[in-house]
């Protein structure tokens, strides 16, 4: 199964405009959805309004992961910059992690920034596996 890619939320282009979102220091988390989830709206800019987060349960918390080590890099030309942070791993701990389809990156309690379909369908990941979020090579987003 592979991932799409991460797709920008309509208003996280203006907050990364005007300052509100500052890439590379702001705390940004990547939290896992069902695909009951309203993540793929465009139109959403909050990432407390992303509904139907997956249970508390297998060692997943709310709100998600912390992205870690961000950073701004050349990319595959000297006209590109790209974003990236490392790669997230669960390991589903007393219980699984259930109907997981979307993944979301955005600052808790905070602005929305950007997301991506991890799948085609819900999964689970069951007690004693792990789900491992890789970051594509070219990062999660370029700028061109």
């Amino acid at each position: 199964m592979a991932a799409s890619a991460f797709t920008f939320y309509n208003e996280a282009k203006k907050y990364i405009g005007n300052g509100t979102i500052v890439l590379g220091t702001a705390a940004f988390k990547l939290k896992l959805t069902t695909s009951a989830s309203n993540a793929s709206t465009f139109t959403l800019s909050t990432f407390a309004s992303i509904t139907s987060e997956i249970g508390t349960s297998g060692g997943y918390v709310a709100n998600g992961k912390a992205l870690a080590t961000m950073a701004w890099t050349v990319g595959a030309s000297a006209k590109q910059y790209k974003f990236d942070a490392d790669d997230l791993i669960w390991t589903a701990t007393g219980g699984p992690l259930t109907n997981v389809k979307y993944g979301v990156i955005g600052v808790s309690a905070g602005k929305a920034l950007c997301w991506s379909k991890l799948s085609t369908s819900q999964f689970t990941v069951t007690t004693g596996n792990t789900l491992t979020i890789v970051f594509n090579a070219a990062g999660i987003f370029t700028l061109t």
